[in-house]
């Protein structure tokens, strides 16, 4: 377990907030399961789709801590964008093809062998050519579809790449500077987040109004980030540790107890932990920074991105192939396989061990060469290091840290192939 202080060539990375993105990538795959089992069957899982906002929280404030004061003309904001672009579609694009695929075994399926009998149309609903059109644009999460699409989860990454052009323009504008933009950002987030849950009934929001759940959680991220500007947060290493164990505790208490809008109790709790724990100190940033968590924060834009389409696949082989049946669960909103429970539970540890061993293979061959690729033709021209208006910014020879940004929805008819 790595416990020592970070060097400056590492502190940039907030490790143990990669490590958190690693935790709750793990959560979102445990949300998707669709079958009955003691572990999923819990409060606490099912309001776990609030990690998207986790996420979005966390992109606002590693964007504002690597690039607040890297833009400063539309060259550099053009770099930007491209290295995030390069960042996300290549996965993005190699899971869209899948589910593609998929949906021609499943039209080849149905017109040779006559098999899966009585499930939706191939190319129909979600999964439609128009759809997979605007996931091809990134147009899935920016209300130009009525309903999750293909790779359900990525609506989140429409809203992402949108909250990045935003960002690049404030920049370019120089609002970041501004006092009174936080102010008012501040009371739109909070108003932002509030009206959805109470109009809503919670924070479920997805396709059509989810982008305000992410520039509403950006915007709380890069909050964050100005804070750490202005040396609010406390440096005592104790009241650190206090803080990021109280609002772990909180977290956990919050998506345990409470349902229905006041789920919305949870986002300043995210808040307030992400502040604490991105000085990489206390007993729970040490958990955080141990090897198998950064090992799970390297690679949970992966589990993100691939856990959509193995769970649609086990879906398909247990209700089509073992055709076994579909009851409406009392926690969820579609209706889940009926198996023994000591078997889901053992298909849920398989599951995650599988989309772990996915992930790290798409990480490898598809995630990892295309940061490579856009950072070969951007990085030249975004400026090596933070300029003298930001003296906290850590000096480096090395590109601004990469960071997954993991960030997930529930669909709601998605995995019911």
């Amino acid at each position: 377990m790595t416990t020592g202080a970070p060097t400056a060539q590492d502190r940039h990375r907030f490790r143990a907030l990669d490590g958190l993105r690693g935790v709750a990538a793990l959560l979102v795959v445990l949300l998707h399961v669709e079958w009955s089992n003691h572990l999923t069957n819990n409060k606490f899982v099912q309001n776990g789709y609030v990690a998207v906002d986790l996420f979005f929280i966390l992109s606002g404030f590693v964007i504002a801590s690597n690039y607040s004061h890297r833009i400063t003309n539309f060259r550099e904001a053009r770099s930007f964008i491209g290295l995030r672009f390069f960042r996300l579609y290549p996965l993005h694009l190699t899971m869209l093809c899948a589910f593609i695929c998929l949906e021609y075994a499943k039209l080849f399926a149905q017109r040779t062998f006559a098999l899966m009998p009585g499930a939706q149309a191939p190319f129909t609903g979600g999964d439609s050519f128009g759809a997979a059109v605007a996931n091809l644009f990134l147009l899935n999460g920016l209300h130009a579809l009525n309903r999750p699409s293909w790779n359900g989860a990525s609506w989140s990454i429409s809203c992402e790449f949108a909250a990045y052009l935003v960002f690049s323009v404030l920049v370019l504008a120089g609002l970041v500077r501004s006092r009174l933009f936080f102010v008012g950002g501040t009371l739109m987030a909070v108003t932002g987040y509030v009206g959805l849950a109470f109009e809503r009934g919670n924070l479920n929001i997805t396709v059509d109004w989810g982008i305000i759940r992410c520039l509403a959680g950006f915007f709380l991220g890069m909050l964050i980030f100005r804070f750490r500007e202005t040396d609010i947060p406390c440096r005592s290493r104790m009241v650190t540790d206090a803080f990021g164990i109280a609002a772990m505790i909180a977290a956990v208490l919050t998506m345990s107890l409470t349902s229905g809008p006041f789920i919305v109790l949870v986002i300043p709790i995210f808040v307030i932990g992400i502040a604490f724990l991105q000085t990489d100190q206390g007993a729970l940033a040490r958990f955080l920074i141990s090897s198998p968590m950064q090992f799970l924060g390297r690679i949970s834009y992966s589990i993100y991105m691939v856990h959509s389409f193995l769970v649609v696949c086990l879906l398909i082989v247990l209700k089509r192939l073992f055709v076994l049946p579909s009851a409406v669960n009392s926690m969820r909103e579609n209706p889940i396989v009926m198996v023994n429970l000591w078997v889901g539970d053992l298909l849920v540890l398989g599951t995650v061990a599988l989309v772990v061993a996915t992930a790290s293979a798409t990480y490898a061959f598809v995630e990892e060469p295309g940061r490579l690729f856009g950072r070969g033709i951007f990085a030249s021209s975004q400026n090596p290091g933070p300029t003298p208006a930001s003296p906290r910014l850590i000096r480096s020879n090395h590109p601004p840290a990469e960071v997954n940004l993991d960030i997930a929805g529930r669909p709601d008819r998605r995995f019911s192939p």
